[in-house]
């Protein structure tokens, strides 16, 4: 961060909050602070940082699955950093899609006011359990996370309790909501681990690095185009297609379909030709698809699928898959 001296004070006197962000900025979970100014004289703080896209439910449901996987990414690592954070284990008072943006499609928490620095103090483990001080006030499902599986009071604190907490708030206000929408199906037996995992992080003995594990073990998986396993049998998905190399159709035969990352066309990634002409076989629409050479975050390549298909252009690096079928009535 680059300082100037025209009538601002040194950073040291932020308000905590302020703290905050600079503690918590090189775990990249929060946007990056370009530039602070406090000024001698009493008066505003300016403060600016990374700009980002608010987060709310319709911009959630509009994502790709595969972008979705990358939020419960970042969820996961959000929540690693708050429990071993440089600050301590720190509790999100306030856990609701408002506190979040998107900065480049990356999750970061950009409202810190409301985290809580610290456990909560007790004197005994029944300190830590529910009835006790610690459950008051909150609705009957949080304090179901105290019940049985208690928390230990160690050195005068209820350890692991805003790790437990904020694992269950980022499971109700994100993960139930979008992870298992349209998701691979040989991906949900993982999908359903992890569901299970923020719904009940006590019971079976959750924690935030166990969770981040799973994540990223999630993640590899569908990186690795695992979910694609087939029968060594089964015939390859290319068989009814043609591929002509160096092709493409720009501007033409662009339709509309549901899963589309795009506005315009049908849009899709995919982890090779064969899962390409596997989607295009499905839709009765599809008559060719063209792969290109732009990737998604995980790798994989973003496929233009067409309703039609006429004399294609020369694109280098480019190919296109027909089917023959449609080749054979022309």
């Amino acid at each position: 961060m680059t300082q100037r001296r025209f009538g601002c004070s040194d950073v040291r006197k932020f308000q905590p909050s302020r703290w905050s962000i600079l503690a918590l900025g090189s775990a990249g979970i929060i946007p990056l602070v370009l530039g602070s100014c406090v000024p001698d004289a009493v008066g505003p703080v300016a403060m600016v940082t990374e700009l980002g896209d608010p987060l709310d439910t319709v911009r959630l449901l509009q994502l790709s699955w595969e972008d979705r996987l990358r939020l419960a990414l970042g969820i996961a690592q959000i929540l690693h950093h708050l429990a071993h954070s440089p600050l301590g284990s720190l509790s999100m008072n306030d856990f609701r899609r408002q506190q979040f943006v998107l900065v480049g499609g990356t999750l970061k928490l950009s409202d810190v006011d409301d985290l809580g620095v610290g456990e909560p103090g007790c004197e005994t483990d029944a300190d830590c359990t529910v009835g006790s001080r610690l459950s008051r006030g909150r609705d009957e499902q949080i304090q179901r996370l105290f019940v049985k599986e208690g928390l230990s009071c160690i050195d005068s604190q209820c350890i692991g309790h805003n790790e437990r907490l904020n694992i269950w708030h980022a499971g109700q206000h994100f993960i139930r909501l979008f992870l298992p929408l349209s998701a691979p199906a040989s991906l949900e037996p993982h999908i359903q681990e992890l569901l299970a995992a923020y719904a009940h992080p006590a019971a079976g003995g959750w924690d935030s690095a166990r969770i981040l594990g799973a994540t990223q073990r999630l993640v590899a998986r569908f990186v690795s185009g695992d979910y694609m396993a087939r029968p060594s049998t089964q015939s390859s998905s290319t068989s009814g297609y043609e591929r002509i190399v160096d092709s493409d159709l720009p501007g033409l035969y662009d339709y509309r379909c549901p899963l589309s990352i795009s506005a315009v066309g049908c849009v899709m990634s995919v982890f090779n030709e064969d899962e390409a002409a596997e989607i295009c076989s499905k839709d009765d629409d599809c008559h060719a698809v063209v792969l290109g050479q732009e990737h998604t975050w995980t790798g994989r390549t973003l496929a233009v699928f067409k309703n039609g298909y006429s004399t294609p252009s020369l694109k280098r690096g480019y190919s296109l898959l027909v089917k023959k079928k449609l080749k054979q009535h022309r």
